[in-house]
């Protein structure tokens, strides 16, 4: 465990002088200790603890250190164990090894020994954890990258040359749905001194305040109803890297609280803990909603807001990058023609036309949503004005700018009509990333009506 979160660790001997002084040791070095008698209580303890270190004995009353270890691994817990035995028993500790033990320690052991080792073990698991979500959730792609060559964009690069280069500035990204906001977010911590850490993202708005305090701060067993063993919280796995909070304005008032005791103290607490636990993280936080007004209406903390605010930006919408529309367009073309192992040229004068005369309301998510279905649909060498039809596609908000062919072009073996209701509901939940509400505005439609449609199409939308 990275040097700010408390490290725990249980010792299993049963020899009482040898737990009081590992417990005493350790717990001097900063470490949170459990000590236990058997292995059979050492199996009831993994049921609601992970701890960070096991310090095993293996010649225990009861069930033998070895059953107790090969009980464990099958059952797929990855926590490093340092096995105790006495100096005539090195095959025996061998054998732990084979099973997967980190490492062993022959009695008598100097202290100093033990603390050697227990460092080294932590570190590599540490290690393996933030390397595990940096594979998961860090891995920077070209999908990831911001494209364009407008001016408006250019400032947004070099805002994010300058907040990289501080480690720890709290950073605000305004903008509408579907800018980048997380692009930035990603790029800030990619081009920082805390790129090899985890980045670390969640969605204020997907959770309600319970499940997203949860979430964040991580539980202790018994902490509610379900809360059978401790889970860590996403704030301390982001412990060195960056903490993406996407959609804070949705954040309840007393998760605010909290964050903000984060920003100043850089602390917390997981819910039903009595432990402070420290924690390095920048944190990045963005939103589509008028903070100012939230203040006003005591939706939003001022003191929060102000702490958020070191280093804000707001992101131009898509209909004022317009120099940017094709390059986009070509990048997203490029990337799912590898996805759909596709080798499409290129797009026609006319939906090159359609695409820059469009407003994107939807912004840069809308354009590639609209580039990944016309893709998908294009059967010959370009996109043709043919496959936009199908994508609730309108130049200017109004199907009624479109030529007459476009707006009712038909394929010549025809095309089932709930095909085209299909992909009209799926693509204004695409454009609104699951919001229902805003996707009914936008097909003209009751959300009661919009929700039927859905259902009737058993349509199941996952944000991305």
């Amino acid at each position: 465990m990275a040097d700010g979160i408390m490290a725990s660790i249980l010792i299993i001997d049963d020899d009482i002088g040898i737990r009081h002084l590992l417990s005493e040791s350790l717990e001097n070095e900063g470490y949170e200790t459990t000590a236990l008698v058997t292995a059979e209580e050492g199996v009831k303890y993994l049921s609601k603890y992970e701890p960070d270190l096991i310090l095993l004995d293996l010649n225990l009353p009861g069930m033998h250190g070895l059953e107790f270890l090969e009980k464990i691994f099958a059952e797929n817990i990855n926590i490093p164990v340092v096995v105790i035995t006495s100096s005539s028993q090195v095959s025996t500790a061998v054998k732990a090894m084979k099973l997967g033990a980190y490492d062993y320690l022959s009695k008598p052991f100097l202290l100093d020994e033990i603390s050697l080792v227990v460092k080294k073990a932590i570190a590599s698991k540490s290690r393996d954890e933030q390397l595990a979500l940096l594979r998961r959730k860090s891995h920077y792609s070209s999908e990831d990258r911001i494209i364009g060559e407008s001016a408006a964009i250019k400032t947004v690069f070099a805002f994010i040359r300058q907040v990289a280069q501080t480690p720890k500035t709290t950073v605000l990204i305004r903008g509408e749905t579907g800018t980048g906001k997380e692009l930035v977010a990603k790029a800030i911590h990619f081009y920082s001194e805390r790129a090899n850490k985890p980045f670390v993202d969640i969605n204020c708005s997907a959770f309600n305040e319970n499940l997203l305090e949860a979430e964040l701060f991580g539980y202790e067993p018994g902490a509610f109803t379900d809360a059978k063993r401790r889970k860590k919280g996403l704030l301390e796995l982001a412990h060195e890297g960056s903490f993406f909070l996407d959609e804070i304005g949705d954040m309840a008032l007393g998760l605010q609280t909290k964050i903000l005791k984060v920003i100043e103290k850089q602390s917390f607490r997981r819910l039903g803990g009595i432990s402070e636990l420290q924690v390095d993280t920048r944190i990045i936080s963005a939103t589509s909603r008028n903070l100012e007004e939230g203040i006003t209406k005591k939706t939003f903390r001022e003191d929060l807001y102000y702490r958020l605010n070191v280093a804000a930006i707001t992101l131009p919408p898509l209909r004022e990058r317009d120099d940017d529309v094709l390059h986009l367009a070509a990048h997203f073309l490029n990337y799912y023609n590898r996805e759909f192992k596709k080798n499409i040229r290129g797009f026609r004068p006319e939906v090159k036309k359609l695409l820059t005369r469009h407003s994107w309301p939807g912004n840069v998510r809308e354009l590639r949503n609209v580039i990944e279905k016309a893709v998908l649909f294009e059967t010959s060498q370009y996109i043709t004005p043919q496959n936009f039809h199908l994508l609730n596609f309108e130049n200017n908000h109004s199907i009624e700018h479109l030529t007459s062919a476009t707006k009712f072009a038909l394929p010549k073996e025809g095309i089932a009509f709930d095909a085209i209701e299909k992909a009209l509901l799926e693509n204004a939940l695409h454009t609104t990333n699951g919001n229902q509400t805003q996707a009914a505005k936008l097909l003209k439609m009751s959300r009661e009506t919009f929700k039927y449609r859905v259902q009737k199409f058993r349509i199941r939308y996952k944000s991305r």
